[in-house]
């Protein structure tokens, strides 16, 4: 099973984006399964519902997101296996992360928005520096 981490600023359409992976890793016929992790709401999970991706949500309430990510990841990995995914795509809430890099081994997508502002990558230090792969909405 593949491990992915997307994470970006708040609102930057990190959804979006994995929705539209999602479906070229399915004409690929690939299984993919979503993980979202929060703070204290997120309705995503309904969106991955909608289109029949299975999905679990962490919210860490009072934690910072990334770090409650880092303390579930092996319970994550585990429902991965147990439904057999090919692909299993995490998407954080990508508060902490700023300061607080991906896992090692574990490909890392950055989502920034075009619209955020200027100086955006100053402000998300390493999530943006250490990524794999960039993406970039709303251009």
């Amino acid at each position: 099973m593949n491990l992915v981490t997307v994470s970006g600023p708040p609102s930057s359409g990190k959804t979006s984006v994995i929705i539209k992976t999602i479906g070229a890793l399915r004409e690929r016929k690939l299984d993919v399964g979503v993980v979202k992790f929060d703070c204290l709401y997120t309705d995503d999970d309904k969106l991955y519902e909608k289109i029949n991706v299975p999905v679990k949500k962490g919210l860490s309430g009072s934690l910072c997101p990334d770090h409650y990510f880092v303390s579930n990841i092996e319970e994550v990995v585990k429902w991965g296996k147990e439904n057999k995914l090919d692909v299993l795509i995490t998407e954080s809430a990508g508060l902490c992360n700023r300061c607080s890099p991906y896992i090692q081994d574990v490909k890392a997508v950055c989502v920034i928005d075009n619209l955020s502002g200027t100086n955006t990558p100053k402000k998300i230090g390493p999530m943006l520096k250490s990524a794999d792969i960039v993406v970039i909405t709303k251009g």
